[in-house]
């Protein structure tokens, strides 16, 4: 990718190295957490969007997916993660959530503690700085929306973070 242009609406260049210090922050959040006899499950996103209602995925363009009005974040998970998160969370919402948040590069990035009973969901996310006030406007409806899925975007797993404040700079 030689064209500037082109490289300026492509976020990867941007997210790559504090995205890697987002992730080795939340490994070893989660040794600290298994320390104090925690079950850990620590999230590794193929993809994360900034949703606002508008279609974005292929099953929802084609029908395969009534997408309702669905807005947040969304995080696609590798299929054994979203099997672990979905047993932890389907039945209940978190009891607690933490938020941690760092800025860099125009984004932010959240790394998310999920607490449902004895488990703890560590889910690491971002979005472009400039989508902050979409974002919060979405939140100011009844806190921030945030989604998981599988590749196959025919399940997901939904938690609103009824605090949004820490999500954003």
């Amino acid at each position: 990718m030689s064209d500037p242009a082109k490289r300026a609406s492509n976020p990867f260049d941007r997210v790559v190295g504090p995205w890697e210090r987002v992730i080795d922050d939340m490994h070893a959040t989660a040794e600290r957490y298994r320390e104090a006899d925690q079950t850990v499950i620590e999230c590794h996103p193929g993809d994360v969007a900034t949703l606002t209602g508008e279609p974005l995925t292929a099953a929802e363009m084609t029908g395969d997916v009534d997408p309702g009005r669905r807005t947040g974040l969304d995080a696609v998970l590798p299929g054994e993660e979203f099997e672990a998160v979905r047993t932890v969370l389907r039945a209940r919402d978190p009891d607690r959530v933490e938020v941690f948040r760092a800025t860099g590069n125009g984004l932010v990035f959240l790394l998310l503690s999920l607490w449902s009973g004895d488990s703890v969901v560590m889910l690491p996310l971002y979005y472009d700085r400039q989508e902050a006030d979409t974002l919060r406007t979405i939140a100011s409806d009844g806190g921030f929306p945030v989604h998981v899925r599988p590749l196959v975007d025919d399940e997901r797993v939904s938690v609103t973070i009824d605090d949004p404040e820490p999500c954003f700079p």
